[in-house]
């Protein structure tokens, strides 16, 4: 996997914290639909609870599984491409 930037963690980030308002499941699942490892969940996580803290870690489960990364490949995909360089 490639590495992303601080700015691209912070918009995964935001994008959690958008998608748990309007109320598309809790933070663990959320964050399993995006195509990140460990590390990087990490950081996201790091960041999320940075900005709402009422997000607390004790509340928020740390697994995700395949058959949410499987349901969610096509918005992987698309939230992907917006990440892509483009070349000249």
């Amino acid at each position: 996997m490639t590495a992303l930037t601080e700015a691209q963690l912070r918009i995964c980030a935001h994008a959690c914290i958008t998608r748990y308002d309007r109320g598309e499941g809790d933070i663990a699942t959320i964050l399993g639909s995006y195509a990140l490892d460990e590390e990087q969940r990490e950081q996201v996580m790091k960041i999320i609870l940075s900005k709402r803290s009422d997000l607390v870690a004790g509340n928020v489960d740390n697994s995700s599984s395949t058959d949410a990364l499987n349901e969610q490949e096509e918005t992987v995909k698309w939230y992907n491409s917006i990440f892509r360089k483009k070349t000249i």
